[in-house]
C-alpha cells in the first residue's frame, strides 16, 4: 500500500485493498482518520497542502468550505480552548438547489454562496474572509466569533467599515443582530484570542469599553511597556496571560510579577493578569476586581450567552 500523505479509503477499497489493511494503517498510529474516508499520515497532519488535499476528497461538489474551518485554512484558529489540538472537523456550504451532503464528521449547510463570496486555498474553495467574519459573527458563540473577526481585521485581511455596511443591509436576516454586535466590539488592536475574550468578557459585565495595547513611556518618551488593554484615566491595566508564554514556568510568572511590580512603582499602574479559568468560567471575580480598581458600580453578574 501507498505512503502517500492522504489516502482516500473509497478509492482503495475499489482497488481491491481490503478493510483489515486500512485499518492497521489507523491502529498501528502511522495514519490519522481525518474524516470519515479520508486517512492522513501523523506526520502529515500540520502540513496544509495535506490538509487541503484531505478536505478535497470529501468536500461536496459546488459547495465550499465555511466557518470554522474556512478560518482554518486562513490562519485563524477559532476553535474552542483544547480543540486546537485535534484535527478540524469539516465545514461546509452548498448554494440552494444543491443537496445537503450529511456524512459524520462533517457539517453541511445550504444557504446563498454568490461568486464574489468564494475564494481558493491550496486549490480548496473556501468562503472568503470577509464571508468567513460575517458567518462567525451570525452563528458562531461570541466570544470565538469576536476572536476571529479581531484576528482578520488585525492581519488586514477584512475591512470592518465594509463588512459593517454589508451586515446594515441585511436587515432582517438571521442572527444579523447578534453579528452586528460583534462588528461593534471589534478591535483590530487585539493580538490574541485570549485578548478579545477579555475585552468581551468586561463589556458583557457592563464595565467601560477599556483601551487596547496601552503604550506605557517613560519621561523621554521611549516605550517601556505595553499592556493588553485598560483605563488609561484609573491607570488600571488588565492582561491575558496565556498558558504558553504566561504560565508554563515559574520564571515566566515571575516575569510578570516583577514587570507588574515596576509598572506600579515607576508608573503608577495597577496591572492585572487573568488567566483562561478567568475568562471563560462562570464566577465574577474578575468582573468585581476590575470594577473596584476603576471605581465602577454598575457591574452586571448575569453571564451572557457565548
Amino acid at each position: 500500500m501507498t505512503s502517500a500523505p492522504v489516502l482516500d479509503m473509497r478509492q482503495l477499497r475499489a482497488e481491491g485493498t481490503p478493510w483489515p489493511a486500512m485499518e492497521r494503517l489507523v491502529v498501528s498510529g502511522e495514519y490519522v482518520q481525518l474524516f470519515r474516508s479520508v486517512l492522513v499520515r501523523r506526520t502529515a497532519l500540520d502540513d496544509p497542502d495535506a490538509r487541503a488535499a484531505a478536505i478535497l476528497r470529501v468536500l461536496p461538489p459546488g459547495g465550499a468550505v465555511c466557518r470554522d474551518t474556512a478560518a482554518w485554512l486562513h490562519g485563524v484558529d477559532v476553535r474552542a480552548p483544547g480543540l486546537h489540538l485535534r484535527p478540524p472537523s469539516l465545514q461546509c456550504v452548498v448554494p440552494h438547489g444543491t443537496a445537503r451532503v450529511r456524512r459524520p464528521g462533517q457539517r453541511c449547510w445550504i444557504a446563498d454562496l454568490p461568486d464574489a463570496d468564494i475564494g481558493f486555498v491550496r486549490g480548496v474553495p473556501t468562503t472568503t474572509p470577509a464571508r468567513t467574519s460575517l458567518d462567525l459573527a451570525r452563528y458562531a458563540p461570541r466570544y470565538l466569533a469576536l476572536a476571529a473577526l479581531d484576528a482578520y481585521t488585525h492581519q488586514g485581511d477584512v475591512d470592518l467599515t465594509a463588512l459593517a455596511r454589508r451586515a446594515h443591509a441585511m436587515h432582517g436576516a438571521r442572527n444579523i443582530a447578534r453579528a452586528r454586535l460583534v462588528l461593534e466590539l471589534c478591535d483590530p488592536a487585539a493580538e490574541s484570542a485570549g485578548e478579545s475574550w477579555l475585552r468581551l468578557r468586561l463589556f458583557e459585565a457592563g464595565l467601560p469599553r477599556p483601551e487596547a495595547q496601552i503604550s506605557i513611556r517613560d519621561d523621554r518618551g521611549r516605550e517601556v511597556y505595553r499592556l493588553d488593554m485598560g483605563f488609561r484615566d484609573a491607570r488600571v491595566g488588565v492582561e491575558y496571560d496565556g498558558e504558553t508564554f504566561h504560565r508554563a514556568t515559574i520564571q515566566q510568572r515571575m516575569a510578570d510579577e516583577r514587570r507588574r511590580d515596576d509598572l506600579e512603582r515607576r508608573f503608577g499602574w495597577t496591572v492585572i493578569g487573568v488567566h483562561r479559568e478567568d475568562v471563560l468560567g462562570r464566577g465574577n471575580a474578575l468582573e468585581r476586581a476590575v470594577g473596584d480598581l476603576i471605581g465602577f458600580e454598575g457591574i452586571v453578574m448575569a453571564r451572557q450567552e457565548w
